[in-house]
């Protein structure tokens, strides 16, 4: 039923979008299925798992002032396994996107997503999430440009509330353009798992710092 439900919200979306060339619509249909093989049984039964999945998505996006847009998705993912049950999935995100570009070197980006992800014979998994993210890039002069990332996710589980957590990402990058060939960029990341509730889960912080360089040859 819930598949079905998602199906028909997706084909009403796309019959009633407006006709109008500042509208873009995009989507994909895709089936398919995974096949995990043991590399030391070689027998001819040598399966270890093997899921099948659906994934259907459609995206409206509206241009705005060039470069400005914004844009709604919605996305259905289901996983079905052949022997583990408990990993059976389905989950239906609603994401939108919202990019503002001003006096020419400067662009905020706003970005919303909304996750409702059910596990079919192990409910106890079950999670509602949600995120917010921002970001703030500035184009300094033609060389150099900088970018300032914020990301706070919460997860919700259904039928446990010990396992409630919240995930906050900061990050900083700086890219650089030394000639018409090389260009590099330098980042930092902060971030930061924490439980609502004494858990057996740990909370978590991490950092990484890092170099990316692209080289014409």
């Amino acid at each position: 039923m819930q598949k079905l439900t998602t199906l028909l919200v997706l084909l009403l979306l796309f019959i009633t979008i407006p006709v109008s060339a500042d509208f873009e619509l995009s989507g994909k249909l895709e089936r398919g299925n995974n096949t995990y093989l043991s590399n030391q049984d070689l027998s001819e039964d040598n399966v270890v798992n093997f899921y099948n999945y659906d994934n259907i998505w459609v995206k409206l996006k509206k241009k705005l002032d060039y470069p400005n847009y914004y844009y709604f998705k919605l996305k259905y993912y289901e996983k079905l396994y052949q022997d583990e049950s408990s990993y059976d999935n389905r989950s239906i995100d609603l994401s939108g996107n919202y990019t503002k570009e001003f006096k020419e070197k400067f662009r905020n980006k706003f970005k919303v997503k909304l996750r409702d992800k059910k596990y079919i014979n192990n409910m106890d998994n079950s999670y509602f999430s949600y995120s917010l993210a921002y970001q703030f890039r500035h184009q300094v002069n033609g060389k150099n440009q900088y970018s300032v990332d914020f990301k706070t996710k919460e997860y919700t589980y259904s039928y446990d509330q010990l396992k409630d957590y919240q995930v906050n990402t900061y990050k900083v990058n700086w890219k650089r353009d030394i000639s018409e060939k090389l260009e590099i960029e330098l980042g930092y990341q902060l971030k930061n798992k924490r439980h609502y509730y004494n858990t057996d889960s740990n909370d978590r912080v991490g950092q990484r710092y890092s170099i990316d360089f692209s080289y014409e040859l």
